[in-house]
């Protein structure tokens, strides 16, 4: 993705509007162990939905039905709202949290319009059956399997890059909890929260020397 690029996709709505929220929330909330406990396994479960969506999707090649597909038409939306949904309940962030999700709704709405019409042409009556059986967003019990199915894929999963959530998740909150630790509860370090730094610090490493390799990869291509 050259510069010119990534520019177009931080001008798309929903990045316009994540970006800005991001910052916000950077400076002006916290999260306590009570806040974090109810807020968790909405991130973890958003989390795990992404990973196992992204190991089942072919991206524009065909028609993914399997996995979480079969479920649900836009799992990796659901796992992304569900993670928003737990980090508004860590981060204590109420009507602003509230008024963030509504928005968050209101952009994947116009999204998945607009990706069904793209789909439904590219694939015509394999997506509308698929689209007739099954629910954009909440998932039904029966799975759907009147098209090619295909195992779940490490390679596939790896080269979408989903490990980036994981990570960046797993610094957020290593973030805020030293924030509130630090700034708002007044604490000093103790080695638990310096082992939390030197963790960051190793994934925002690993996540920048992958990106170099994959430079460097294209490069000798």
């Amino acid at each position: 993705m050259n510069l010119q690029q990534r520019w177009q996709r931080w001008l798309k709505p929903r990045f316009a509007i994540i970006y800005p929220f991001g910052f916000f929330v950077l400076f002006s909330a916290y999260l306590d162990e009570k806040s974090m406990r109810a807020g968790i396994g909405f991130i973890i479960a958003g989390l795990l939905l992404r990973l196992w969506s992204n190991g089942y999707a072919i991206k524009n090649d065909k028609l993914t039905t399997s996995g979480p597909y079969a479920f649900v038409r836009h799992p990796l939306y659901v796992g992304t709202f569900l993670i928003a949904i737990g980090f508004v309940i860590a981060l204590k962030m109420n009507w602003v949290g509230l008024f963030f999700l509504a928005a968050l709704s209101f952009l994947y709405y116009q999204t998945i319009t607009g990706e069904q019409n793209m789909l439904l042409t590219k694939f015509g009556k394999a997506y509308q059956d698929y689209y007739a059986k099954v629910p954009a967003i909440i998932p039904t019990l029966k799975p759907y399997h009147e098209s090619e199915q295909w195992s779940f894929s490490l390679e596939r999963l790896i080269k979408s890059k989903e490990y980036k959530s994981l990570f960046w998740i797993t610094i957020l909150l290593i973030f805020f909890h030293l924030k509130t630790r630090l700034l708002l509860e007044h604490k000093a370090m103790t080695p638990a929260m310096w082992g939390l730094v030197y963790l960051a610090i190793l994934l925002t490493v690993v996540d920048i020397l992958a990106e170099i390799n994959k430079k460097q990869g294209r490069m000798i291509q």
